[in-house]
């Protein structure tokens, strides 16, 4: 019964904006509230995109970012456990049709980092254009993203800017320690049909791909009001002075441990 009551508790506080319009239906014999097909329709784009940000504030708060999984043969294809960008992505993209359904047109795009093709990202489409939702990277790219126009922003102390050119947008990235912006992801904007990112994403282990973090820890979240990311054995935030303390750790035990 409590089992129950919780997961009533959470639908409702995940719906409650759209509980005015929802519909009661029977479905094998049970009542279920459903959304109707135009839930959401009523919200402009700047309605939308705010409550596209803090669906991603809420899943990056739900569901990490990590590689662990290929070290420990975890199974994590759609569930909450997390993983790497496109098993993000696609986990993303079926929650974003389950809350919006046909209001919001959304699609699983790939994209190059480090001008390998191995990103998955989400590009959905609005009254302005197209914006690129990048939930799957092990970086806090917590807005969408116009495909339009410049745009810039800055999340946990990690600042973002994009561009649009010719037919690709291109991403940088500058943490609080470096000292000029990197070019973060490159996406061409040519629509990609749904098998072609599909069959992507399913041959995306393949020996003959080199992926960005093969053979290597990596793990991101957001907890509380601070971003945090273990790469190898390095502890990076978007706050300088939580990885400062980290390095400060890491040389005492290092002292310690040396003979």
């Amino acid at each position: 019964m409590l089992h129950v009551l919780g997961s009533l508790l959470r639908f409702l506080l995940d719906n409650w904006r759209d509980l005015p319009e929802m519909q009661v239906k029977t479905a094998r014999g049970q009542l279920v509230l459903s959304h109707p097909a135009d839930t959401g329709a009523r919200l402009d784009d700047a309605a939308l995109l705010k409550a596209l940000e803090q669906e991603i504030d809420a899943f990056w708060r739900n569901v990490p970012f990590h590689t662990l999984f290929l070290a420990y043969e975890m199974p994590i294809e759609n569930s909450a456990h997390g993983g790497t960008c496109s098993d993000r992505a696609v986990l993303f993209h079926a929650r974003l049709q389950e809350r919006f359904g046909a209001r919001l047109k959304a699609r699983l795009h790939r994209c190059r980092i480090k001008g390998r093709d191995t990103h998955t990202v989400i590009l959905v489409r609005l009254g302005a254009g197209d914006y690129l939702i990048d939930v799957g990277s092990n970086w806090p790219v917590m807005r969408p993203i116009p495909c339009f126009e410049p745009s810039s922003f800055s999340a946990f102390g990690i600042q973002f800017r994009a561009f649009p050119e010719g037919p690709e947008l291109h991403v940088e990235m500058k943490r609080p320690e470096q000292q000029e912006f990197r070019l973060f992801l490159s996406a061409d904007l040519t629509p990609q049909s749904p098998e072609q990112v599909q069959a992507a994403i399913a041959d995306r282990y393949s020996p003959r791909h080199e992926l960005p973090f093969a053979g290597k820890l990596r793990f991101s979240c957001i907890h509380g009001d601070a971003f945090y990311a273990l790469r190898d054995d390095t502890f990076i935030s978007g706050y300088a002075e939580r990885s400062d303390r980290w390095k400060e750790y890491r040389a005492k035990k290092l002292v310690k441990a040396s003979p």
